[in-house]
């Protein structure tokens, strides 16, 4: 049998049991505890990993839904983002390798679409998650990559650009459910040109992404 819980946590009290072979009703899940009805109309609160033993054959049955935990020990991430570049729209790709708990490395390629001109962007960034076990995790980031800029004018002197950047970035990123977590980010870039002065740039975005 399986106790069941007054609230999501196993300091409530006990209110009822599931006997073996029940049926019973998934009403709402928090974190790893699910609030439950069964045949009977009884309601409580269990916790998902009591649900995980044995089947007939003996083969343990093993838990497909991923977890908050899985999240913080994923190895790669991936995904796509939108935002504001200076006034231009910006949309991006991203692939990122853990390295370990704390750091990992990411390449990203995006591009910003703006009145006078378009920007193509590529970066490698090093990322510092300093609190990995929260549901909520803030990071930190330093890189680099390279700009290539198009202007829309065909004046003479509107040329392509090719430009080095240095770039810092803070953000968080919050695990939804499975394998999907959403993010937001602010970069600070500096533009290396070869005039007389590095220009400044500012890109806020958010997005969507998986881990595997």
């Amino acid at each position: 049998f399986i106790e069941l819980y007054s609230g999501p946590a196993s300091g409530y009290p006990i209110v009822n049991v599931i006997e073996k072979g029940e049926l019973v009703e998934v009403l709402l899940k928090r974190t790893s505890w699910l609030k439950i009805k069964d045949q009977r109309n009884n309601i409580g609160w269990l916790n998902e990993k009591d649900l995980f033993a044995l089947t007939q054959q003996g083969e343990k049955i093993i838990q497909s839904e991923l977890t908050l935990t899985d999240f913080q020990k994923r190895t790669y991430e991936a995904g796509v983002m939108y935002g504001d570049f200076e006034g231009a729209d910006f949309y991006n790709i991203y692939l990122a390798y853990t390295l370990s708990p704390v750091f990992s490395a990411e390449v990203a390629t995006g591009k910003a679409l703006g009145n006078i001109s378009d920007s193509d962007l590529f970066e490698l960034m090093l990322i510092a998650q300093p609190f990995p076990e929260l549901t909520v995790i803030p990071y930190i980031g330093v890189g680099g990559g390279v700009i290539r800029t198009q202007p829309h004018s065909v004046l003479a002197d509107a040329k392509k650009r090719q430009d080095a950047t240095m770039a810092a970035a803070i953000g968080v990123k919050y695990h939804i459910t499975r394998n999907f977590f959403l993010r937001g980010e602010y970069k600070y870039s500096l533009v290396l040109t070869n005039r007389d002065d590095n220009e400044e740039v500012q890109l806020w975005k958010v997005g969507f992404s998986i881990f595997f």
